[in-house]
């Protein structure tokens, strides 16, 4: 005999014996799709949106319907927007396309999940900087081709690194010994280059790049954005990944670079390469041991190390200040360009690290970052302001690529007047919105939220009835965030 089955309304009909799953809503079935196309997990899942594990289990069981706000952090976790998730448009984005990579070539997920969030921040901002060009589909330049053999590279250290950076010095046409600028390089080649100041992301990723919708790296200024030596070997690093590691199959997708101390030119996962090796994917490894090669190999080439060294003693640590002077690298880079190009031990490079030695670099450089830096201070805030003083965008698409809610107000910037910056919203209109939705869930007819003031604890907002007298008083906390997703719990 049929068993009937009721859930919100729906009566459905199953045989004896048949398990009833109740009909997702729209928000998890796309959360389920999203899961089940990156071949994740529901631990992972869980870990990707920040939610708890039952949470997920819930959704899929049928136990208890995904919110919106699940939404919309598994569109931040992927640098998506709201309507690629729902569409499912996910195969060939950059941060999924990374999950994927690690899924299907023996990488720890674990490892993928600590960049994930700062992988997607930096994605986002790179998508919101292409949409704000003045041109719709704006040409991007075609970048050089490096030769297959040295695309591919060596198993052995250099790892092919030398070849690749003598065959872009001659694209370039670099005749100097030293590279004046990377930046001007990277202008020369339509590079764009996003600055994330010290305390934005964790101190273990270096940088990023990606290669669609057009070539952009991102810079962590780690120590600093005084710091340009290092700089300069972030921008030469992810110049070779921009090259050699996102073509082809892997043209969507991004990748990071964690934060190293190690000898740029060491055998991956060695005691000289440093103390922590990531697996992203099966080759990660190698790719960015490959990256850093290069990095150190085009800043400083052998003939010109051996020439500014020419008559030195190249252990000394006057030798290691003049390869600094004369390349613009740090001590680092430096110590390791002299070990390889002269035969050194690994011991030795270790003592000339650690003795005692005074930096002298010089305060400016044409590699220096902008003064104004951040993810959405900097260039984005630029793009931002133009377009909006021109009047190719709105003020609300100008909050939305700021990550600006609509109450606040547009940072200061010489394009924007008083008018332009102004919140669209108030506070209070936001307050009485979550007073609303409580009421709404309460089932609290015939109420509404009035007046709203700001008191000790909170905002406190007069409950009214139809005819406007105060019925009660509801406070909200001042983290409105907080509010929210409490309401969506």
């Amino acid at each position: 005999m049929p068993i009937v089955n009721s859930r919100g309304g729906i009566v459905v009909f199953t045989e004896p014996g048949v398990s009833y799953i109740p009909p997702m809503n729209a928000v998890t079935r796309a959360l389920r799709a999203v899961r089940e196309a990156m071949r994740l997990d529901q631990v992972t899942f869980a870990a990707l949106l920040n939610v708890d594990l039952t949470e997920v289990q819930a959704w899929e069981s049928g136990t208890r319907d995904a919110r919106s706000s699940a939404l919309v952090r598994c569109a931040r976790a992927l640098a998506l927007t709201v309507e690629e998730v729902l569409a499912g448009e996910i195969r060939h984005a950059s941060v999924p396309s990374l999950f994927l990579r690690a899924t299907g070539h023996e990488g720890r997920l674990s490892d993928v999940l600590e960049f994930s969030s700062d992988l997607a921040l930096f994605v986002e901002v790179a998508r919101a900087l292409d949409r704000l060009q003045p041109v719709a589909g704006a040409h991007v330049p075609p970048l050089p081709a490096p030769p297959v053999d040295a695309q591919w590279g060596t198993g052995e250290a250099p790892y092919g690194a030398d070849a690749l950076a003598v065959w872009l010095r001659t694209q370039l046409d670099i005749t100097t010994e030293s590279i004046p600028s990377m930046r001007a390089i990277y202008e020369r080649l339509g590079i764009g280059i996003v600055w994330a100041r010290q305390e934005e992301m964790s101190p273990s990723l270096d940088g990023a790049s990606l290669r669609a919708p057009r070539p952009t790296v991102l810079v962590h200024l780690v120590e600093g954005s005084a710091c340009w030596w290092r700089t300069r070997m972030t921008l030469a690093h992810e110049l070779c990944h921009i090259l050699c590691d996102l073509t082809d199959e892997h043209r969507n997708s991004a990748l990071v670079s964690p934060a190293s101390t190690g000898d740029a030119e060491a055998a991956p996962g060695s005691r000289a390469a440093g103390a922590r090796t990531y697996r992203l994917f099966k080759n990660f490894a190698w790719i960015e041991q490959r990256a850093s090669a290069f990095a150190s190999h085009f800043l400083v080439p052998d003939h010109a190390l051996r020439s500014v060294l020419s008559g030195r003693d190249p252990v000394a640590e006057d030798s290691v200040t003049a390869v600094c002077t004369a390349f613009g690298v740090g001590r680092i880079t430096a110590v390791s360009r002299i070990k390889h190009v002269f035969g050194l031990s690994e011991d030795l490079r270790l003592h000339m690290l650690r003795r005692p030695h005074e930096e002298r670099h010089a305060r400016w450089h044409p590699d220096l970052a902008p003064p104004r830096c951040g993810l959405r201070a900097g260039v984005l805030l630029d793009e931002v302001a133009s377009a909006l003083a021109q009047g190719r965008i709105d003020r609300v698409e100008a909050h939305r690529a700021l990550g600006l809610a609509l109450h606040e107000a547009l940072p200061e910037h010489p394009e924007l007047s008083a008018s332009l910056r102004a919140p669209l919203r108030s506070v209070s209109d936001n307050v009485r919105d979550i007073a609303r939705v409580a009421l709404s869930r309460a089932g609290a007819s015939g109420l509404r939220p009035g007046e709203v003031r700001r008191g000790e604890a909170g905002w406190c907002v007069n409950i009214v009835d139809t005819a406007g007298r105060t019925v009660r008083e509801h406070v909200i906390s001042f983290d409105l965030e907080a509010e929210r997703d409490k309401l969506s719990a």
